[in-house]
């Protein structure tokens, strides 16, 4: 039996503009009032993990007093980012409130991280931050999101040697997935057939040093997450379809965080 696992999209708004992306568009942020009230309500309900993303969970402007507040609830913390915000005075501020911090990258090849739409400083800036938590030596496990996509399935080798450098505790692998927004409109431009992603899987688990290599495949996303968007909607998804099943300002969840076959 697994837990779901809760994932906040506690903002829509990114500074990336990632063509592959799924995320939920067009939603307006809450207050920071009504994001604690929300937690507030994780931890009533149970929740002891939370998984921090968006949009680009950095750009909230309370971000760091969420952390500590979820922190002196008890609650792990892993917080998923592009990186961009995330300035060595950043990590000294927020590594003592998360259990984990998940970086997300698809490419050593700056061409490439471009045409994706992270921008070709993407590399450097995940590649500063490895280096400045590695000099730090903070306790924080560091986890890694990537997508294998049209793009960029054919470079992987290059991905495994430069995270091969790196105490990466995790890597967290996704098949591209057209759900919706603009993965869903730029489809063709991006999908890989099932064999292309199990062959690159089946490589990075022969020549890549990290220990737990997890792959994320379109029906993953039904069996083994609950989404909080924004506006605080309770998302589950049934059948590739969004289905809203509450609203986490005033539902409590506990009746979806039973475990799942």
């Amino acid at each position: 039996m697994i837990e779901k696992e809760i994932c906040w999209n506690i903002t829509a708004g990114c500074n990336q503009a990632c063509k592959y992306c799924h995320r939920f568009l067009n939603i307006k942020d809450l207050t920071t009032k009504e994001q604690i009230i929300i937690l507030e309500n994780l931890k009533n309900s149970g929740v002891t993990s939370i998984t921090w993303t968006g949009g680009e969970a950095l750009l909230v402007k309370d971000i760091e007093k969420l952390l500590e507040k979820s922190y002196e609830y008890g609650i792990k913390n892993n917080i998923i980012t592009n990186g961009k915000l995330l300035t060595h005075d950043k990590i000294d501020k927020i590594y003592k409130y998360v259990d984990s911090i998940t970086l997300s990258i698809d490419s050593v090849n700056n061409d490439i991280n471009d045409s994706l739409g992270r921008g070709k400083e993407h590399y450097a800036e995940i590649k500063d931050i490895l280096d400045y938590i590695t000099y730090k030596d903070y306790n924080v496990k560091i986890r890694i999101n990537s997508v294998i996509c049209k793009n960029n399935a054919d470079t992987f080798s290059e991905m495994v040697e430069f995270l091969n450098n790196y105490r990466i505790h995790s890597w967290r692998i996704f098949k591209f997935m057209p759900l919706r927004e603009l993965a869903k409109k730029n489809k063709d431009l991006f999908d890989i057939d099932m064999d292309k992603y199990e062959s690159i899987i089946k490589y990075i688990k022969s020549n890549s040093n990290i220990k737990q290599i997890d792959t994320r495949i379109e029906k993953d996303m039904e069996k083994k997450y609950i989404l909080i968007l924004a506006n605080a909607d309770i998302v589950i998804t049934e059948n590739g379809k969004d289905k809203v099943v509450g609203n986490a300002l005033n539902d409590s969840l506990k009746k979806y965080l039973g475990g799942v076959d």
